[in-house]
Parts: structure tokens; sequence; C-alpha cells
């Protein structure tokens, strides 16, 4: 790891003209900051204003992970169960910069992780002041996360700093190659670069990266094992319906605006294959009752999945509505077909990658800002059918209700994709261990 110390020429011209920017912007950032809700949750926090948040040096080995929003924290999910498993008595510590990231990392890596807290912003002095109150051994960025205030201050410190599950799309890497004099030498300070792709690794090595510490590993986001349903009464539910005869479409995580479009496809579809039925599972519990009296509207007989019998044969309803927490998994293991929510309107999507993970032929519409990288994958290996509105989601439907054995290939290409990417967290987990390894001996 070289050093990348705060006052190089580089390092300067980038204060300079960071520090130009702000100014000059001033009247529009601090409305922008202060004006929305979000942004006053994690604005404090991220200038330094509540370092209470911040844990002090407990004396323990650290890690400090950083991820920016939901799609690296979930991303970086895998990593740090790995990592807590294997290394029991080495704190680790979460941060996000986004506040649904922050969310998600509440949500998922609680138990994992010691402590969560916001990124500080890439001004001087700021960083080293989360850097002197953390006091990390090892430093460790989601994709990528180029930070040259930042990361003089690891490098001044003498904590190495690496990049796992990194990436660069051809557009940041057009832009980062403007200003190769800066990042090549913030790049050299970095202990271990790890990339998603072969093709990422080029662009950091074109970028300054040192080749040595530059390693093509995998996607971590895609490391991931379907969880086990079998045992489900849902999904014991669903499979026995399926071998009377039944096609099952799940629509996972729906929102409001996505179940009308649902069930009016559905019902296009069902007027080609009466033996379709649909599970449609809102993201919210607040909405169970509106959505029920929405299928009742919709002319669907419908009943609550706390409410379904099969007592003496009885048949299952055209519609359930799956009104409990944590079955979800359970219903994409059963399904012939599955929607995910959050995609036909603008909330950002939901993880494709759940039903994926079982095969299941997967349908996303056009807003999926939250799982971007996974989104462009699957589509590139047509792994994943996208739609781009209600009509064509009706007419997707009904061309798999028309052809039985359409669908089947988009899962299987699905599951044959997640296993060639598998390995990546495994691989990650041995470079971040050995990089803690040769701290421990440059300490001792």
């Amino acid at each position: 790891m070289k050093s990348f110390r705060p006052g190089g020429g580089a390092h300067l011209l980038y204060n300079l003209a960071l520090g130009t920017a702000l100014l000059g912007l001033s009247p529009a950032w601090i409305p922008w900051a202060m004006l929305s809700r979000r942004r006053r949750i994690n604005f404090p926090d991220r200038i330094g204003l509540r370092m209470e948040r911040v844990p002090p040096a407990s004396g323990r080995e650290r890690i400090w992970i950083h991820a920016v929003s939901v799609g690296e924290t979930l991303s970086a999910a895998p990593l740090v169960r790995r990592l807590r498993g294997r290394l029991p008595g080495v704190e680790i510590l979460f941060s996000t910069v986004t506040v649904t990231g922050r969310e998600t990392a509440e949500k998922t890596l609680a138990a994992e992780t010691d402590a969560r807290f916001y990124f500080p912003f890439d001004l001087p002095g700021i960083a080293g002041k989360f850097l002197d109150r953390l006091r990390p051994d090892l430093v460790v960025i989601l994709e990528t996360e180029i930070w040259p205030n930042f990361l003089a201050e690891c490098s001044k410190r003498g904590i190495p700093a690496m990049i796992v599950n990194g990436r660069i799309s051809e557009r940041s890497f057009r832009g980062y190659a403007r200003f190769r004099f800066l990042f090549s030498r913030v790049l050299a300070c970095l202990s271990a670069i790890t990339t998603q792709t072969e093709e990422d690794a080029r662009r950091f090595l074109a970028l300054g990266a040192p080749p040595a510490a530059v390693t093509a590993t995998g996607n971590m986001k895609f490391d991931v094992a379907p969880p086990a349903a079998g045992q489900s009464p849902l999904h014991a539910l669903l499979k026995g319906d399926r071998e009377e005869g039944t096609r099952w479409v799940v629509a996972g995580s729906t929102h409001e605006g996505e179940e009308a479009a649902v069930l009016r496809a559905f019902d296009k579809a069902r007027s080609v294959d009466r033996s379709m039925k649909l599970l449609l599972a809102p993201r919210h519990p607040e909405r169970f009752d509106s959505v029920e009296e929405l299928c009742r509207r919709e002319g669907f007989e419908t009943v609550r999945r706390t409410r379904v019998s099969r007592e003496a044969g009885e048949a299952l309803p055209e519609v359930i509505l799956l009104d409990t927490v944590g079955e979800l998994p359970s219903a994409y293991a059963a399904a012939d077909i599955a929607f995910v929510g959050g995609s036909l309107v603008p909330k950002g999507g939901h993880n494709s990658l759940e039903p994926a993970l079982y095969g299941v032929p997967t349908i996303v519409g056009p807003h999926m800002e939250n799982f971007r990288e996974i989104d462009e994958i699957f589509t590139d290996a047509g792994a994943v059918c996208n739609v781009k509105d209600a009509a064509g989601l009706a007419s997707l439907l009904v061309r798999f209700a028309s052809e039985p054995y359409a669908e089947y290939e988009t899962g299987r290409r699905a599951r044959e994709l997640l296993a060639a990417f598998r390995g990546a967290t495994e691989r990650n987990a041995e470079i971040v261990e050995r990089a803690l390894s040769l701290r421990r001996r440059k300490s001792g």
C-alpha cells in the first residue's frame, strides 16, 4: 500500500475544486440538504455533528465495511455473515450513505454487525475525525466508492483500505479517466481491489490501480443460496395444488398501483388458461385490507392466506392474498411464474434474485433502480422478462398462458447464471482475512 497523503499536488487540486464547487453552490445545496426529510436525517451525521452515534474505539480489532445504499448493502450481507462466523472476536462496523441503505442494514445486518452509522462526506477534516474516533484496523469499501480525502486520511494513519465487489461501468470509466492523474494516486494506496468481472478489473488497471492489487473474484450479489422452503406449510399448500394441475403466478412485494395491473393481466391470462391462479403479496401489511377489497371489486374469489383451508379436498380460490410476513420465499419456491413488485411503479424495484434462486421465470417492470446491476446482468443473459408497463405485463402473461413451456427457458438461464457466479463471497472473505492478518503482523 503506497502512501497517499494530504497535501500532494493532485490531492490539493481535488480539494480546491471541491471547495470552489461547495462555495459556489452553497445557496443551492444548503436548502437541498435541509428541505428533504430524508436528507435531514443523515446530513448532520455525515458532516460530523452527531459523533455520539459513531462508536468510539473499544480496544478490540475492527473492520469497517462501507456500502452506499440498498443494493450494495444486500450484496455485502453474505460477506458480513461469512466474516462474522470466521472472525468472532473482531468487531464489524457498517456504514451507508443513504437512509434506505441504513434501514436495510438495520433490518438485515443488526445481528451480525456491532454498529451501523452514516459515512462522512469526503471533506477535509471530517473523514479524519471519523477515523480517529472509530480507529478501524481495516476498511472495506463495497463496489466503487473512491473518495480521495477519506482514502488519504486512511493512508496517513496507516489504515489499510480495500475495494471489494468492485464495478466500473463504461460511463463511469470515461468520467474517472478524465482525472486519471488523481485517481491513479488514490487507487495506488489501496491494499486490494476485487472486481465483479474481468472487464471491471481491466478498467481499474487502466485507471492506474497496481496490477498486484487487482483480482476478479465474481459478483457477491449472486452468491446466495435459496432459503429452505420445502417444509413450509405455504409451500406444501401451493405445491399440492400444482400437482393437481394449477399454474401459480406469484406477485411479490407489490405497491399501490401495481395490484390493479397484476389482477387485470392475470384475468386476461386466465381467460386463456383456467388452471392459472394468483398469489398476491402486497409489500406493506397496512394495505392488506384495501388490496383484498380491490380483488373482490375486480370480481375474483379471494381468500387471505391466514384463512385458507383445504379440508375435505376443498379447492383453493382464484386469488390468495398473502397477509403474513416471511412466507414470500416459500411462495416463490412453488411458483410457475413470478412478478417482482415495486417495478411497474417508480419504487426502485425489489430483489429479483429471490424467485430466480428457484429457477422461476421472473417478470420485472422498468423501475429497477435499486437493483440496477442485477437487472442489467439478468437482462443481458436473457434470465429475466422485462416489461415496460401494465399492457406489457398482460401481454406476457397471456403468452405464458397460451404457451405453457415458453417461460421455462428464462428460469433455467437464471439458475445457471447464479450458479456461475457462486464463490465470490468466499474469495473476498479470504482476501479480507489476509489483509487483517497482515495488519496484525505489522502492528505486532
